[in-house]
């Protein structure tokens, strides 16, 4: 099907949101594994999104968390904030 290549698809998700507890679950169960990239600064803080109109829960997951949610997972950290690239001198 794939001429002898090999197919590689990358998972990669922001910010530790309590969503993701979920969403490993479902990559657990089909064996695929990603990466989440978590803001040290935002964890196990409470947060929500206006979507349409509507509310979206978007919590963080809590620090001491972290190693059951993810694991078998990578996890790399994302920065705090970020520069603008186009005000560096």
């Amino acid at each position: 099907m794939f001429s002898g290549k090999m197919k590689t698809v990358t998972f990669s998700y922001d910010d530790g949101v309590t969503q993701d507890i979920r969403l490993v679950e479902i990559l657990n169960r089909y064996n695929l594994k990603a990466t989440f990239n978590l803001n040290s600064e935002l964890l196990g803080k409470d947060g929500s999104l206006d979507i349409l109109g509507k509310r979206i829960l978007h919590s963080k997951v809590q620090p001491h968390k972290i190693t059951e949610i993810y694991n078998g997972h990578e996890i790399a950290a994302q920065m705090r904030s970020y520069v603008r690239l186009n005000r560096i001198d």
